[in-house]
């Protein structure tokens, strides 16, 4: 076989089957740490100091170690207590873990934003609090929370960079570019391809996003 040292076919193939791999992390984990991190946000709103407290000590361990540090020390656990996982699956709920710390404060902010008065009104007209929770709270804090939680699924799809210290295959997008550069020695060129690729995967997210807070917006607006 003989050694080709250009860019071929096969190398953009592998830098698209990357970007693949790096779309379905992110919206893999980034599924799994909302509903965790909504169910952890919630409960730091009810009044309980045990469930705020012990939950906000999840959190603060979650935001305060680093990613990469977090990958190694989760895989070495489940290899020490006998259970080795997968790097890709490990790699899926490492990232679904440390993302729930950072969107339970977003999603508590939410539910606080809705103004005491409003909840009082609907509790006064008979709803229960799960009623109020669902209908008047939820729609409300969702408009409040949408663009921080973009933001931070824009910034989950980087960090899935950080897999490839798990050894995970096939490799992610950063990862592949990684092997073709260590072979063709353009890094230049092949991160500028690297980053269209992030660019439009951001711009996917980032216009669905911005659809829905349109909508929301248009909606209030008739409302008025």
């Amino acid at each position: 076989m003989n050694y080709v040292a250009t860019f071929t076919t096969n190398d953009f193939l592998l830098m698209a089957q990357g970007a693949g791999i790096t779309f379905v992390l992110t919206i893999s984990s980034g599924a799994i740490g909302t509903v965790l991190g909504f169910l952890v946000g919630w409960a730091r709103t009810v009044k309980s100091p045990l469930l705020f407290y012990a939950l906000g000590g999840y959190i603060g361990v979650i935001r305060s170690v680093p990613l990469i540090v977090q990958f190694v020390l989760f895989n070495s656990f489940m290899a020490i207590a006998g259970r080795p996982m997968d790097p890709f699956l490990s790699g899926i709920l490492t990232l679904s873990i440390y993302i729930s710390g950072y969107v339970a404060e977003v999603v508590k902010a939410g539910i606080e934003s809705v103004p005491s008065p409003t909840r009082m009104a609907a509790r006064g007209l008979g709803m229960t609090y799960l009623q109020d929770f669902f209908y008047i709270v939820l729609p409300i804090g969702a408009r409040t929370v949408l663009p921080s939680w973009t933001g931070l699924m824009l910034g989950l799809m980087k960090d899935t960079a950080l897999i490839a210290v798990l050894g995970a295959t096939p490799p992610e997008l950063l990862r592949a570019s990684q092997i073709i550069i260590n072979r063709v020695q353009e890094p230049l060129l092949i991160l500028l391809g690297a980053g269209a690729f992030y660019f439009v995967m951001c711009w996917a997210i980032a216009r669905i996003s911005g659809h829905y807070e349109g909508r929301w917006k248009r909606q209030q607006e008739a409302l008025q």
